[in-house]
């Protein structure tokens, strides 16, 4: 996973001129991660799911 740190070191890589291999190589991630973040500026942001309903749900109440 990408952090914040790793994000902001890629952006200031790519401003002094360094290609997104070089990067990758640099940083241990892959060519896509440096290439996606350099246009969008920004990483993704994930966050906690909403739990998913089991199988077994409609079924707890009936004891």
């Amino acid at each position: 996973m990408l952090t914040q740190k790793n994000a902001m070191e890629i952006r200031a890589l790519g401003r002094q001129g360094m290609g997104i291999k070089e990067i990758a190589r640099k940083l241990g991630v892959s060519r896509k991660t440096v290439r996606t973040n350099l246009r969008n500026g920004v990483p993704a942001a994930f966050g906690p799911r909403e739990p998913r309903p089991t199988k077994v749900d409609p079924f707890k109440g009936h004891r």
